[in-house]
């Protein structure tokens, strides 16, 4: 492993195809049919504000570099899958920021904020449509299929953080569950899908899911331990949030078990007012059980999966870089 790990490190063997992905990205909005609507500009707009907001790309990234494996040069489906992957992301954080009524993403005003719920959720809608339109470019049935798998999971995992939210007794079977479906899910078809488009056999593909399964999981963990570690400058977007808003993740859920289960509940159950005093109090009784340090054993964990499950992949620049992808999502600070 180099020293320090860095998202160009990571993605130097597939940055033409990344670059040539974000472009797509960028100029979605220039596509707008002009005679669409009379509000074509303002659409334009609308979207570029959304599709300019920096990510990580980690989701095409992985795309890109596990079709590479078995010694295939770039091709055009493999980048407008990578496109199908990171406009299904972008549009699940539309949905996401507007039931959350987040304002900021990133740094970002979030298209709630700006231009209302209504519109948020169309616009939304605009991206998952276009992002199901470049996986129909691929012709391969099994990864239609797939993608629209993912979005019912997606669907499902924000689903049941809905109807879970300010219950204490969530299981960590129920949580697993969650995340893999709002999180996990979409890696898992990343990495599939660039697996089945570098022309893997069936094991292989199977190899690269569940290396995509538990990275997904693991950035999940790791995001909800952030949740109680990082700022809220770090993370762009409020800090403790998960908790403030009822959501029972695995440092609640371990806590809960561990001795500070009375503290969860009473702050779920108190009026709304007493709840911003109460909050900081239930953060402190849920650090002192170890909990933070028990859920960063368990995203730990799914690393160490991740690159199990690669073993039997032929050594390449590009194995080297979705280890190094492991690496990077265990030490990152936001």
């Amino acid at each position: 492993m180099v020293e320090v790990i860095t998202q160009k490190i990571i993605y130097k063997p597939v940055e033409d195809d990344l670059q040539a992905v974000i472009a797509e990205i960028s100029a979605i909005a220039d596509k707008t049919p002009e005679n669409a609507l009379e509000q074509a500009e303002s659409l334009e707009a609308q979207l570029g504000h959304i599709l300019a907001t920096p990510g990580k790309r980690i989701r095409p990234a992985l795309t890109l570099l596990a079709s590479r494996l078995w010694g295939h040069h770039s091709s055009k489906l493999q980048v407008r899958m990578a496109t199908a992957v990171e406009l299904l992301h972008i549009a699940t954080l539309v949905h996401d920021d507007t039931v959350d009524h987040a304002d900021t993403r990133r740094g970002h005003q979030t298209a709630s904020n700006l231009w209302g719920r209504n519109v948020a959720v169309l616009l939304g809608d605009f991206l998952f449509a276009t992002s199901a339109m470049y996986v129909c470019d691929t012709n391969n049935i099994r990864l239609v299929r797939r993608f629209a798998e993912t979005i019912t999971e997606l669907a499902q995992g924000e689903l049941d953080e809905i109807y879970t939210a300010w219950q204490a007794g969530i299981t960590l079977e129920l949580y697993k569950q969650r995340i893999y479906n709002k999180t996990a899910s979409l890696f898992c078809t990343a990495a599939e899908s660039g697996a089945v488009l570098g022309e893997c056999d069936e094991k292989s593909a199977r190899d690269v899911r569940n290396y995509g399964y538990s990275i997904g999981m693991a950035y999940q963990v790791y995001d909800d331990l952030l949740d109680y570690r990082a700022t809220s400058e770090q993370l762009g977007k409020p800090a403790g949030n998960d908790l403030s808003s009822g959501i029972m993740t695995l440092p609640a859920i371990i806590a809960a078990e561990n001795g500070a289960e009375d503290e969860i509940f009473k702050f779920f159950n108190s009026p709304e007012e007493a709840k911003a005093d109460l909050l900081s109090k239930t953060i402190e009784a849920i650090n002192r059980t170890g909990a933070l340090e028990k859920t960063h054993e368990v995203a730990n964990n799914y690393i160490q999966a991740a690159m199990k499950s690669l073993d039997h992949i032929p050594p390449s620049k590009y194995l080297d870089s979705m280890m190094y992808l492991a690496e990077y999502v265990q030490k990152r600070k936001y």
